[in-house]
């Protein structure tokens, strides 16, 4: 945020602000010296006492005309040769005067220049009339001259408003400080009364910002700019206005953040699913929802898009509900199966017992009866992906032990009642035969059923290697992922 940058970061702002007050002061000071700068037509009028009027005649008629002149044709003709000549706008002046009538030749440099000739000639004693005959030189096409005097105009001008920039800036200076400490005193008051660090942190800018603004207008004021200064203030409304439309969906997620630091649908850590994406929650930022997955990839989200969208907190309560599917045959009591999977839930460390586990018949299938059970088990201690391997494991150890029947309805056909076998008439002697293979092979069957009585199996053990301590994942996949550069770039709004 503006006012939670590095250092840096701060100069390089300052840097910038004093640039932009320096340009508006100058071109401020460029205009108002191009405003009172009096045109060339105005200095002839100051000079000569006379308006300057673009209109204006070769003839112009004496105040007043004496019937017997003091001075002689030449005396005039000398004194006004001198006086042109004298300013050193005139090309080979010449000036001829009959009767109190002169007459002005030569090249002038510029067009008030000639005009300011003429009236000059007419103020001089005993001249009656003026014509002008002076001819206006024409400029140069690479003529630097306007250019040069501009510049010139320009640093002094500057030179001029120099002290009201320095007191601008250093006013500047001064507010930003103030700022900076206003918001974070703000953010200091208001740490006991807002619980939201997003909160938190938007009223210390909102404090700083109009702190900064203020400065802004009596900077301007000091530096002599009052409409400048007035106009600033109008138009930050409309400026916030146009940012508005331009950053739509910065200002959504924004706005979206802060909704969701105040209404707490997740926490730091909580196994979380948003529009199909699943994740444990790493952070929440100004921008985005920052997810790691079981799988260790980062799922950044717009917060527009978690806020408005469902939410499924898997780790909101302490106990969630698993199940899972067994089938047994046809041929095997279906109340000694139930009792064994009880058994087993009853006994098993992440299997909590209120609410109690139940096991009930779902469907009959094509070849086998269908049990759907059910078990609690606490999240906070136990992963949901350990815990259901463990007790599927020993459920089917217990039901192997018992007896009882799992068939593939797709690949097995039991018959519950044996095979009829019908043997086939012969002679004495294969008779003879026939029964001592059938005598062998009923020998083998009963060898195999009597040593498979006599050998216990191994009773299962309540975790296996493969599925470990029945921990959650939750501490290695933020472990895993505790390394993700990016995801530390900016302070977190949610606990």
């Amino acid at each position: 945020m503006l006012f939670e940058q590095s250092r840096p970061t701060i100069r390089t702002h300052l840097v910038f602000c004093v640039w932009v007050l320096i340009c508006l002061l100058c071109s401020v000071g460029v205009l108002s010296a191009q405003d009172e700068t009096p045109t060339a037509e105005e200095v002839a009028a100051e000079v000569t006492g006379a308006e300057t009027d673009d209109s204006a005649k070769d003839v112009q008629i004496a105040d007043e005309v004496q019937v017997e002149p003091v001075n002689s044709d030449e005396k005039i003709e000398k004194r006004l040769t001198e006086i042109m000549r004298a300013t050193g706008w005139f090309t080979d002046p010449e000036v001829k005067v009959d009767r109190g009538v002169a007459f002005l030749s030569g090249t002038v440099d510029t067009k008030a220049h000639r005009e300011w000739a003429e009236a000059t000639a007419i103020k001089t004693s005993d001249v009656v009339a003026v014509v002008n005959r002076l001819s206006v030189a024409e400029p140069p096409l690479w003529n630097f001259a306007p250019a040069i005097a501009s510049l010139k105009q320009l640093g002094r001008e500057a030179t001029g408003v120099l002290p009201l920039v320095i007191v601008g800036i250093a006013v500047t200076v001064l507010f930003y400080m103030l700022a900076i400490a206003g918001a974070r005193m703000t953010r200091w008051l208001s740490r006991n009364r807002i619980d939201s660090a997003l909160l938190r942190q938007v009223v210390g800018n909102v404090v700083g910002v109009l702190i900064f603004i203020i400065g802004i207008y009596i900077a301007l004021r000091v530096s002599g700019l009052t409409r400048l200064a007035v106009t600033v203030l109008g138009g930050t409304g409309l400026v916030g206005l146009a940012l508005g439309f331009a950053f739509r969906d910065i200002a959504e997620n924004y706005l979206a953040s802060i909704l969701l630091s105040l209404n707490h649908p997740f926490r730091v850590g909580d196994l979380i699913e948003v529009e199909g994406a699943k994740g444990f929650v790493r952070k929440v930022t100004t921008r985005g929802t920052v997810l790691n997955t079981l799988e260790g990839n980062q799922i950044q989200m717009p917060n527009s898009t978690v806020y408005k969208g469902k939410i499924i907190n898997y780790t909101a309560t302490p106990l969630s509900r698993q199940d899972f599917a067994i089938g047994i045959g046809f041929e095997d009591s279906i109340a000694e199966a139930q009792e064994i999977v009880m058994e087993v839930l009853t006994e098993h460390v992440g299997v909590v017992s209120d609410p109690a586990p139940i096991a009930i018949v779902e469907s009959l299938g094509s070849a086998t009866v269908n049990l759907r059970v059910y078990y609690w088990f606490d999240q906070t201690s136990h992963s949901p992906l350990k815990v259901s391997s463990s007790v599927i494991r020993l459920v089917k150890q217990r039901l192997t032990d018992a007896e009882i029947t799992m068939p593939d309805e797709a690949r097995e056909l039991v018959f519950p009642q044996g095979v009829p076998v019908q043997l086939m008439e012969r002679s004495s002697n294969e008779n003879e035969g026939s029964l001592a293979g059938l005598g062998a092979v009923n020998g083998t069957l009963n060898g195999r059923a009597k040593n498979k009585q006599e050998t216990k199996p191994a009773r299962e053990p309540e975790t296996s290697v493969g599925e470990g301590d029945l921990k959650p994942e939750q501490d290695d996949v933020l472990r895993a992922t505790e390394d993700d550069e990016t995801v530390d770039d900016e302070a977190n709004l949610i606990a």
